[in-house]
């Protein structure tokens, strides 16, 4: 069994995490400037700060798409499943009962949209390794997040370009032959 904790609006990082009791556990914010979100990339917990480069690794070298997050001595390794729609960070020490699970918002257009759920392990009673796990989630998947937009644009202007990168992209291989 696990906690279910539900993002209650899609915007990830100005929202607050609801209980089934309908209670808030957690409330996210962030800072804006004018060109968009602030990277601070420092998690901050309890007065603590740590710089993301300290925290996070590659689990399974260059290439990997695992990262390996770590607070206090107990890493959790992150990894996507299920074409991206879930998250799940598993602990590389200890029990791997103790495994964290995220499922990421899916927008419908015939019917509600699933709003993102954090399910914590009745068992994981540590709060500062929890305040960790949401902010490791919330960094982890607003990345992937500003990845797809990414790469979404760059399909958007080719389009409109009428596919010249594309010609430009088979030229480039004729010329490598």
């Amino acid at each position: 069994m696990s906690l279910a904790l539900t993002f209650a609006d899609k915007r990830l990082l100005r929202t607050s995490l609801v209980g089934p009791d309908g209670g808030v556990h957690y409330t996210t914010t962030t800072t804006h400037g004018w060109r968009g979100r602030k990277h601070k990339k420092v998690f901050e917990i309890n007065g603590v700060q740590r710089k993301w480069d300290e925290l996070k690794s590659r689990s399974n070298g260059f290439f990997s798409t695992e990262r390996e997050w770590n607070w206090g001595g107990r890493p959790f390794k992150f990894k996507y499943h299920n074409s991206h729609q879930e998250l799940l960070a598993i602990p590389t020490k200890g029990s791997v009962a103790d495994t964290m699970r995220f499922t990421t918002h899916r927008p419908h257009l015939m019917r509600n949209s699933q709003h993102a759920v954090l399910y914590f392990p009745y068992q994981m009673r540590d709060e500062l390794e929890r305040m960790f796990l949401l902010l490791a989630v919330l960094q982890t998947e607003i990345h992937r997040q500003d990845m797809v937009r990414q790469r979404n644009g760059a399909m958007a202007d080719m389009a409109a370009s009428g596919g010249v990168r594309t010609r430009t992209v088979n030229l480039n291989r004729r010329i490598l032959k």
